[in-house]
């Protein structure tokens, strides 16, 4: 009999990776987590990127974070505080600006100033996408039914969405299915009147996204905004005091009060097989460890074609994972600045509501489109679509010297492959120069203010967190590749074709975002094989 020397074994401390831990403890396994990189987190985390300037490296804001995860790990304990982030800025070049807080006799006024029907319309808008949004969310903490080969479990999930379905109003069914299979064009040009607003509307789509304005589906990217909440708000966007590697700093602390063993600076080079069994890793010194669970909190294409090996799996799933689209497209800047950021379009030298936002920069719907276009010819797009917050105007934990602040950029679209054989390594810069450029022209004092950025492209997101082509989602949130087929079918309730072996990461159901329902999701199935036995002894 195999001698194993935990029960099971978390590859990435990612905070999926984190929350599969402490499930498993919590359901009485001896556990580990291996992690690359010397602290955990993943893309979940918080670092000194400029002496005296911390932030929130990657992932920078928290809605969808699950309040059953929270709960049930205790993370407010271990030190997760919330503060939401009230307000939405979308300046123009031309001093114009939309600017959206929780007062709506204000958000009345400033939508009146581009039309007199989008304030309506958004309002309609918004109750719509709350009523499919909560289908979706609905989901988000269950195991997804089997596409073939279900039992009566899965027939009985199945049943259960169909009546949540059929109890929609009309109007509500028609909208979930222009979400899943219409295009972002379509709904956006049937429901707003404004230039204004259909470019609001349209950065919707783009966070998570890698998409065409026109692709049929590419429109679930808006309901990420009605299937979050915070504290028990729903819709409701906020920030992590002390930046967002709190979350995961509290869930390790959390997993280390059950017992969990964490090991930091631990790559794994190679999943090991005995009798096509899952039993162990290869850490990159040579070193083994064995499990009879292995949980891969990396991505689809990592954990079965890198860790794994195609020839460890059945043709036809090696092929169609090969064939899964991962690529998000997206590059992240933090900026220390020595003052705060003035705004040409609405100037003040004190911290405002414009400061404590959510601030968008884009131009139009068709920038959004020009973005990807470019992007997908394998050029940066000049100007991006840049989605940025300044969370110093409400943390300050974040920088050392009163005055100063960080700013975090989330710009798209940005091909992780550059055009005539260029490389991310000897044109980023040149990238970023554009993108400082272009903000000064909204934010005049930039280049004042401007003290040091750091800045990860697609390619150094794919070699500091291990996510494939810069993924942030582990695989693009697109209808065909979400649910009963994320990552396929046959791994789409977190066991794959290997026994022994589970997904836990973000390409697996529910997908990307900092939620914590791939982890929990996983250990759940992980502990009821465990129950019934139908692992190897």
């Amino acid at each position: 009999m195999m001698q194993y020397q935990y029960d099971a074994i978390v590859i990435g401390a990612g905070h999926n990776g984190l929350t599969t831990a402490n499930y498993l403890a919590m359901g009485g396994l001896k556990v580990c987590v291996l992690e690359q990189r010397p602290v955990v987190g993943g893309a979940a985390v918080s670092e000194e990127f400029h002496p005296g300037y911390r932030n929130s490296v990657a992932s920078y804001v928290v809605s969808l974070l699950r309040e059953e995860v929270v709960e049930e790990l205790e993370l407010r304990k271990f030190g997760y505080q919330t503060m939401p982030l009230p307000n939405a800025f979308y300046p123009d070049l031309n001093g114009e600006y939309l600017l959206l807080t929780e007062d709506e006799s204000h958000n009345k006024a400033q939508y009146a100033k581009f039309s007199d029907s989008d304030y309506d319309a958004v309002t309609a808008f918004d109750e719509v996408v709350e009523k499919v949004g909560a289908i979706i969310g609905s989901q988000w903490l269950k195991e997804p039914p089997r596409l073939y080969q279900g039992g009566i479990s899965d027939l009985i999930a199945a049943s259960k969405l169909g009546l949540d379905l059929y109890h929609l109003d009309n109007a509500t069914r028609h909208s979930l299915l222009q979400f899943f299979v219409g295009a972002p064009e379509s709904i956006i040009e049937s429901w707003f009147d404004s230039h204004k607003v259909k470019a609001m509307i349209a950065s919707h789509c783009m966070p998570g996204n890698y998409a065409s304005l026109s692709q049929p589906g590419a429109g679930l990217a808006m309901l990420h905004h009605a299937v979050g909440s915070l504290d028990g708000k729903k819709g409701a966007w906020g920030l992590v005091r002390g930046g967002m590697g709190t979350i995961t700093q509290a869930m390790a602390r959390s997993a280390l009060a059950k017992g969990v063993e964490i090991k930091t600076e631990a790559p794994v080079e190679k999943i090991l097989l005995r009798d096509g069994i899952a039993n162990g890793v290869r850490l990159s010194d040579g070193s083994s460890l064995h499990a009879r669970i292995i949980a891969a909190n990396t991505d689809p294409k990592r954990t079965f074609l890198t860790l794994l090996g195609k020839e460890f799996l059945p043709e036809k799933f090696a092929r169609d994972i090969s064939a899964f689209r991962q690529e998000s497209a997206s590059l992240r800047i933090n900026l220390a600045l020595s003052g705060l950021p003035q705004f040409h379009c609405m100037p003040g030298n004190s911290i405002g509501p414009q400061h404590q936002s959510t601030i968008v920069f884009i131009q139009s719907k068709a920038h959004l489109e020009e973005a990807y276009l470019s992007s997908r010819a394998g050029i940066p797009a000049d100007p991006p679509i840049v989605e940025a917050i300044i969370p110093s105007t409400l943390d300050d934990t974040l920088t050392d010297a009163p005055g100063t602040h960080v700013m975090s950029l989330l710009c798209k679209y940005m091909p992780y492959d550059l055009k005539d054989g260029k490389h991310w390594d000897t044109e980023k810069e040149t990238v970023v120069t554009n993108i400082l450029e272009y903000l000064t022209r909204f934010i005049p004092n930039l280049p004042d203010i401007l003290v040091a950025h750091q800045c990860l492209s697609p390619l150094d997101i794919e070699r500091m967190f291990g996510m494939t082509r810069g993924d942030i989602c582990h695989g693009r949130l697109e209808p065909d590749q979400l649910f009963s087929a994320r990552p396929h079918p046959d791994a789409a309730q977190y066991a794959t074709p290997v026994k022994g072996l589970y997904l836990c990461g973000s390409g697996a159901h529910p997908g990307g975002g900092v939620t914590g329902a791939p982890g929990r999701n996983a250990a759940q199935r992980i502990l009821r094989d465990v129950k019934q036995k139908r692992l190897a002894s």
